[in-house]
């Protein structure tokens, strides 16, 4: 790390422009572009996509962002004028993360090297391509043809700069766009004047306004600002973009996921409820299949609750409990989840939110029996078959007692099963169909 720091200082930044090594392909505003794509009439309105429980604005289109719209923004909080021009869609994270799979397939096709950052973000590796311009050109034609997403594309001979090209592409996208031309941007130490310091990669706003009063405002002055000063006021993070934004990798694609520690599921329910088992229930099953897709177990089990603020019941209550041996048996976690609710519930309490957290990870095959505890073999057996028909017939297909049943949020006009389910389950008012990921939703075309 020191040595790259040393070197960084002594680069002047008349040098040549390193050659690209990466490349950032990013779909523009994705969640809206996914609605777009199956709901063309979407296309050029105000859109907006709301979060957990059609609670805040997730996702916004340009055209929203043009109203004063931000992200963050509570939707009942958005004045009656505005809320009458805006599209409004429920988060639909199925179909979301299979557009996302489909682009992830493409760009393995034609990158030797890509690595998933986030269900919007692919890093691809660009270096030893012949014309990595016009892969790049290729790739985001291919996904604005086969899925429909329109993508922008950053170069760069590091992350950080990629990254950063891959903003000063959109921000260039308007006029691209409607010159008909590809959006694809390559940034070097020589253009990145043109980024503003809040918009590069690593960069938060308490750095921002910190650095501002130093003369620091795009990343350009960050580059050239001297090196030792950084690393000394700000820490090794910073220290570290400054010298990725003069062209010195830091790191290198990270093609495989690390393990996880620990896996959370939570969730604001619909409507305040007294008995929220059914909902934890749900959220351990979750959390347990995830954690097996990823052939780790669990030390230990972290359940909370919070009351409703808003209601004057700011309150918060959690509780963990270890297992004598790492588990991966949903039906153990879930006699843990029931001990843990029973300890922290009150009578007369009303719960809004809660969650539920698999921690202390370790992968299957690095766990050791002792004399006393060791794996129920039968019962992981069944685990892996319960996943098997999941993964085959769709989320929620066989359970353990009613969970199976109640993945996921309410569709307007379904009928909710149980009083319980009735209460925690978010209703999501303006969810689109899951056009790709279910049979009965498929898109009819008369």
């Amino acid at each position: 790390m020191s040595g790259g720091l040393s070197e960084a200082a002594s680069i002047s930044m008349s040098d040549p422009a390193p050659p690209p090594r990466f490349g950032l392909i990013d779909g523009n505003t994705f969640y809206v572009s996914c609605e777009r794509m199956w709901d063309p009439s979407l296309r050029g309105v105000p859109t907006v996509v709301l979060g957990n429980g059609d609670g805040c604005c997730i996702a916004l289109s340009p055209e929203a962002k043009a109203l004063g719209l931000k992200i963050g923004t509570p939707i009942f909080q958005v004045p009656d004028d505005i809320r009458k021009q805006v599209q409004v869609r429920s988060a639909n994270f199925a179909l979301y993360g299979d557009m996302s799979a489909r682009i992830l397939a493409i760009l393995q096709d034609l990158f030797p090297r890509v690595e998933a950052y986030s269900i919007d973000e692919n890093f691809v590796d660009v270096e030893g391509l012949p014309d990595p311009f016009t892969t790049c050109l290729e790739a985001r034609e291919r996904i604005l043809q086969w899925v429909g997403i329109p993508c922008c594309v950053g170069l760069g001979a590091t992350r950080t700069l990629a990254k950063a090209g891959n903003k000063l592409a959109k921000n260039q996208s308007k006029r691209a766009v409607k010159a008909g031309r590809l959006a694809v941007f390559h940034a070097t130490p020589e253009n990145i004047h043109l980024l503003p310091l809040e918009d590069v990669w690593g960069v938060g706003r308490r750095y921002t306004e910190r650095l501002a009063k130093e003369g620091v405002f795009t990343a350009a002055d960050l580059a050239a600002a001297p090196t030792d000063g950084i690393r000394a006021r700000y820490g090794v993070v910073l220290s570290r973009t400054q010298t990725e934004l003069r062209g010195i990798p830091c790191g290198d694609l990270e093609l495989e996921e690390p393990d996880r520690k620990q896996i959370v599921v939570s969730r604001m329910f619909g409507r305040d409820v007294a008995d929220p088992f059914d909902a934890l229930a749900t959220f351990a099953t979750v959390a347990c299949e995830k954690m097996r897709g990823r052939d780790l177990t669990a030390n230990a089990l972290w359940v909370w609750l919070d009351g409703n603020p808003h209601k004057g019941n700011g309150f918060h209550v959690s509780r963990a409990v270890s297992f004598p041996f790492p588990t991966r048996d949903t039906g153990e976690v879930l006699r843990a989840v029931r001990f843990l609710a029973k300890a922290m519930m009150r009578k007369g309490d009303l719960y809004k939110r809660g969650g539920v957290g698999l921690t202390d990870l370790v992968r299957t095959d690095h766990r050791h029996a002792d004399l006393f505890f060791g794996p129920d073999e039968r019962r992981e057996r069944a685990m892996d078959v319960l996943d098997k028909i999941n993964a085959k017939y769709g989320r929620g297909t066989v359970g353990v007692g009613t969970t199976g049943w109640r993945v996921g949020g309410a569709r307007p006009g379904e009928k909710r099963v149980g009083s319980n389910n009735a209460q925690w389950r978010p209703t999501l008012k303006a969810l689109s169909p899951s056009y790709t990921t279910r049979w009965d939703q498929l898109l009819r075309v008369n």
